[in-house]
């Protein structure tokens, strides 16, 4: 057995219970099925009919069902597992079970104009229940029966019982009542006959003293009624409900209240706990965020502070602008000229990045422009970029076409310094890049210097016949 409704699931003390859902697949192919083997008793638990249950799965899996109700079979069409069957079973139990005020499953379905409500009788709350499932509208076509529980039919009727004995009381003493009106007017009659005529001023005296006789009589034996009428009898029977009954009901509503203040309780302690946590969270996230900020900013100041050119760029680009950092450049005294410079750069700028040379370079267009004013110092890149792939990150060698290639269509170098670079295989030595590196650079940027090559020849072929 199981607590009704997943948000009860933890409370070893929760009195509402329903069997765990049993699922069994039989048949193959196009004939496989699914029975739910205890439907009729988990319905039962729920005090719904087995059908809605049943339909309520077929409408959500959109698959066909039938229940046998001689037996208790219940099928449906496909195969489904427990776990599936028992989520959608929670969300019939939220949606068609439980009270929306107070989450008692003790409710009744009730139908008005088309419409279905749950009354809950623990705290008197009416649930209006979504009207565009589909489920609806075989309720609404097949309405429950809401039979009474025992003691309720008890209760019932004993109170209709106490209303028949009170209006039967009161037609009784209506009667006696009547009687009586009509031997005092007998009497009356009769004594007004042997007094016989006697004046007006007699007649009345007597009458007077007959008025005070009678009134003595009637309160000698009669029981004065306020109202004899069907109304107040029914009222003075509901008013005869025994102590015991009167006590059922109170003790119904205390436990309702205090399952709702209970609940009520532990969804604050819930929320109060969240917002703790959340705050907690936010704390420490804040927390983290300065340290790491204050970390990259102990960083970048080392950097800025080191004596390693490279360092030093590396932590301006990551932090300045352009032309900061192309005065910082030009500023710079490093070994081997422009060319040691443009070693600074490229190791700082590209080497330094996981992203793609060719897009960096690309992206910082405008600094590597600034040192490819003419063709000295385009061929100082062109020697930075072999030493980077020779010494500094040959690992990254692969690289090396599409950098050469980005370097022409951005107009950083020339086609004839190009040219001039790939034939000179000494060039690297301004900056103590080995034969072996710089004859490796060159193979592996060997088809877009074939590419250049051809385009130059064409151009040539197209002056020769031109003249």
């Amino acid at each position: 057995m199981q607590n009704i409704g997943a948000a009860n699931a933890d409370d070893a003390f929760y009195r509402y219970k329903m069997p765990k859902l049993q699922a069994k697949i039989e048949g193959r192919g196009n004939g496989i099925k699914t029975n739910v083997v205890n439907n009729v008793e988990i319905a039962k638990a729920l005090e719904r009919p087995p059908e809605y249950v049943l339909k309520y799965y077929g409408c959500e899996l959109g698959a066909q069902t039938n229940f046998d109700k001689a037996s208790g079979t219940s099928i449906v069409n496909g195969a489904h597992d427990t776990r599936k069957l028992s989520e959608l079973l929670e969300v019939f139990i939220k949606k068609y079970v439980c009270c929306y005020s107070c989450n008692n499953p003790e409710t009744q379905i009730k139908i008005k104009k088309e419409n279905i409500y749950l009354k809950c009788k623990a705290c008197g709350f009416v649930s209006d229940v979504d009207p565009r499932h589909k489920l609806n509208t075989f309720i609404l076509k097949n309405p429950p029966e809401n039979k009474l529980k025992k003691e309720e039919q008890k209760l019932k009727k004993a109170e209709e019982e106490r209303v028949k004995d009170a209006e039967a009381l009161g037609e009784k003493e209506k009667k006696e009542k009547k009687k009586k009106d009509k031997e005092k007017k007998e009497k009356k009659d009769k004594k007004k006959k042997k007094e016989g005529k006697e004046g007006e001023e007699g007649e009345d005296k007597a009458s007077e003293e007959e008025d005070e006789n009678s009134g003595d009589e009637d309160d000698d034996g009669v029981v004065w009624m306020t109202d004899t009428s069907a109304e107040a009898a029914k009222r003075r029977a509901q008013e005869q409900l025994t102590a015991a009954t009167a006590a059922m009901v109170t003790v119904g509503n205390l436990e309702a209240e205090q399952e709702a203040a209970r609940r009520k309780a532990e969804r604050e302690a819930k929320k109060a706990a969240e917002e703790e946590a959340r705050k907690k969270a936010e704390e420490e996230k804040k927390a983290a965020e300065e340290e790491a900020a204050r970390a990259v900013a102990a960083a970048q100041a080392a950097a800025l502070a080191s004596a390693d050119p490279v360092v030093r760029l590396r932590a301006l680009l990551a932090d300045k602008d352009a032309p900061t950092v192309v005065k910082e450049l030009k500023g710079m005294t490093v070994e081997g000229g422009v060319a040691g410079k443009m070693r600074v750069l490229y190791e700082a700028a590209l080497a330094g990045s996981d992203t793609k040379m060719d897009v960096t370079l690309k992206a910082r267009k405008n600094i590597f422009a600034q040192f490819a004013q003419d063709p000295q110092s385009q061929l100082a890149q062109l020697i930075a970029m072999e030493h980077m792939f020779a010494v500094a990150a040959p690992e990254r060698l692969k690289e090396a076409p599409y950098l050469l290639k980005q370097l022409y269509e951005t107009d950083l170098v020339e086609e004839d310094v190009i040219l001039a670079w790939a034939q000179k295989s000494d060039a690297g030595k301004l900056l103590g890049v080995p034969a072996d590196g710089g004859k490796a650079v060159r193979k592996a940027v060997a088809q877009v210097v074939e590419w250049l090559q051809s385009q130059e020849d064409e151009e040539d072929e197209e002056d020769e016949d031109d003249e």
